[in-house]
């Protein structure tokens, strides 16, 4: 996906997800059980706003996130807000050059990466979103095979804490998608590569975004080996 692809693809992600929750900010979230629409609606549009700051700031030093806006009380300013922040985390992201080294928790330290966390922390959301109103829409296979390759590689490779008791090999079965995920010498090694692992996934993109990002079951999927390694892999999600 090109920078083009990707920004037209934040915004129309993140204006679903405006419109979806907006809806009825009372909905409960089942994927966020201590949320409500209002609140995601508001987590949100402070990520897009954190993100913003950290792109204009054109640095590698951590900005003040004091200066930060923070999401409005009122619920009738809210989807305002939201909306205002979705447009301006795009121009921010729009104008700087993909290559600038910015300050990230990421590998992956750049105004591209952003561009990328944006993209999907945004199709995760516009899930969730969907599945508190009951108005679910899939998620492109490419994109959800992205989002497992961005979480496996940019937040548990190199992982040590609460690492998993055996390997995952995971197989998207509507594209190309292959990761083996293990454990070496005490921290997770992610390879994308065909292996047999203590457990193995096989599904499409969309179901193994959401299964490994925590928002469904493992139910229904093509599960090999020991579940119980799955589950560990899952658990590590953020």
């Amino acid at each position: 996906m090109d920078a083009a692809e990707r920004l037209a693809a934040l915004e129309a992600e993140g204006r679903r997800l405006i419109d979806v929750a907006s809806t009825d900010l009372d909905a409960d979230l089942p994927t966020c059980p201590d949320w409500r629409a209002a609140d995601l609606l508001g987590h949100v549009a402070g990520v897009w706003e954190a993100f913003r700051l950290i792109v204009e700031s054109a640095s590698t030093e951590a900005p003040d996130f004091g200066a930060l806006a923070a999401p409005p009380s009122d619920r009738d300013a809210l989807t305002t807000f939201a909306q205002e922040r979705l447009e301006l985390l795009g121009a921010a992201l729009g104008s700087a050059d993909p290559r600038l080294p910015l300050w990230s928790w990421m590998g992956e330290k750049s105004v591209a990466s952003y561009r990328r966390r944006a993209h999907l922390e945004t199709v995760v959301h516009r899930v969730d979103a969907e599945l508190g109103v009951g108005d679910r829409t899939p998620v492109e296979p490419s994109v959800g095979v992205d989002g497992v390759d961005e979480l496996v590689t940019e937040f548990l490779a190199g992982r040590t804490d609460g690492v998993p008791s055996g390997s995952l090999h995971l197989h998207q079965t509507d594209g190309d998608g292959e990761f083996m995920l293990d454990v070496v010498d005490g921290a997770v090694v992610v390879s994308r590569a065909h292996a047999k692992g203590d457990a193995a996934l096989r599904a499409g993109g969309e179901d193994l975004l959401l299964v490994m990002w925590g928002r469904r079951p493992l139910d229904g999927l093509e599960l090999f080996g020991d579940g119980s390694v799955a589950e560990q892999w899952i658990a590590l999600s953020p």
